[in-house]
């Protein structure tokens, strides 16, 4: 392929940086007049590689999101490397020419998306965004974003892939909820769950990407606050007490300002009490502030926000909330974060 251009004028270009000409061949120069070089520096050396100052097009199939979870798109060409079912984040797209002069889309600044040097296949991508956005309760972002990333702490701490993570009891999402979620849903959460997940698989490929959660790898919703310590019984069950955090780890440490937030937020919801069907025996004494209520023959157990137990000053001689527990155990609890009606926890080795 030729270029042939012919001027009956003058030919000038200006350029602010570096004008750099290379050819395969010979480079020559000719004049019926006369050529001029003007330059405080002359020199010859080797001849360089040529760099293109344009972006590479990458010729690749899979399907393609933006950082704020909207679907852009998919390809699925024969002669284009890679696999429809990887999944890529990009800059959204634009319309390129190929060899033969012909449009074609292409997608913007595209990186694959990694799980332990695998590329996620897009089925499973779908499930996590899915599980994610039925695990938040809010319309804070940050919900979200903070969710994702903690699932991917643990998937990493424990050696598994952030959706065996979810399909097990880590995940309290029901089992009808842990499908795919879509390319054509648009709504906000569901866009929040996508864009969490991006960030959080992206660290795969970029260790300084920042963790969000500072080291989250578990939370909880309101029924930390509603079941409390030991006294209130736990919905639906005949014998347990309290939260099972509680009994689980060695110490729960919460930063005020944290606490305060939290109950805030869940109260702003919920009000000072929350409900749940109850199938435990409503007849005999129980311990605990929480109170029963048959509403359309359903047995309801009914929940202080926050519960008695919180208040109880033994666990604010530091001026944080903290619970020690009688049995010693291998982690204690640190709240990192609070977003949505979400708290975030970090293990502590003890």
């Amino acid at each position: 392929m030729s270029e042939y251009i012919r001027v009956k004028g003058n030919i000038v270009e200006k350029t602010g940086g570096v004008s750099r000409v290379y050819a395969k061949g010979g480079i020559e120069h000719n004049s019926n007049g006369f050529i001029d070089y003007f330059a405080k520096n002359h020199t010859y050396g080797e001849p360089e590689k040529y760099v293109s100052v344009f972006p590479r097009l990458l010729y690749v199939n899979g399907h393609f999101y933006n950082k704020d979870g909207t679907f852009e798109g998919k390809i699925n060409e024969p002669d284009f490397e890679g696999s429809v079912d990887d999944v890529y984040v990009c800059d959204g797209k634009s319309t390129q020419k190929d060899k033969n002069g012909d449009d074609f889309v292409t997608y913007n600044n595209t990186k694959i998306l990694k799980e332990n040097d695998e590329n996620i296949v897009h089925s499973d991508f779908q499930k996590i965004c899915n599980i994610i956005k039925h695990e938040g309760l809010s319309f804070e972002n940050e919900e979200y974003l903070y969710i994702a990333h903690t699932n991917y702490n643990e998937a990493k701490r424990t050696k598994k892939t952030m959706l065996q993570l979810l399909n097990s009891g880590y995940s309290s999402v029901e089992a009808k909820f842990k499908v795919e979620m879509k390319t054509s849903v648009n709504d906000t959460i569901s866009l929040y769950s996508r864009a969490g997940a991006i960030d959080a698989i992206l660290r795969n490929t970029n260790e300084k990407k920042e963790d969000p959660t500072n080291g989250a790898t578990q939370w909880d919703g309101e029924d930390f606050l509603a079941w409390g310590i030991d006294s209130d019984l736990k919905p639906d069950s005949k014998t347990k007490y309290g939260h099972n955090k509680f009994d689980e780890y060695d110490y729960i440490k919460i930063n005020k300002t944290l606490y305060d937030t939290f109950v805030e937020k869940v109260t702003n919801r919920r009000g000072n009490t929350i409900s749940y069907n109850s199938v435990h025996d409503t007849t005999k004494t129980e311990n605990g502030t929480h109170s029963h209520k048959t509403i359309k023959k359903k047995d309801k157990a009914i929940y202080d926000l926050p519960n008695a137990d919180f208040s109880k000053e033994e666990y604010w001689t530091t001026g944080d909330f903290y619970y020690s527990n009688a049995n010693k155990k291998t982690f204690g609890l640190e709240a990192t974060r609070v977003a949505g009606y979400s708290i975030f926890w970090k293990k502590i080795k003890i």
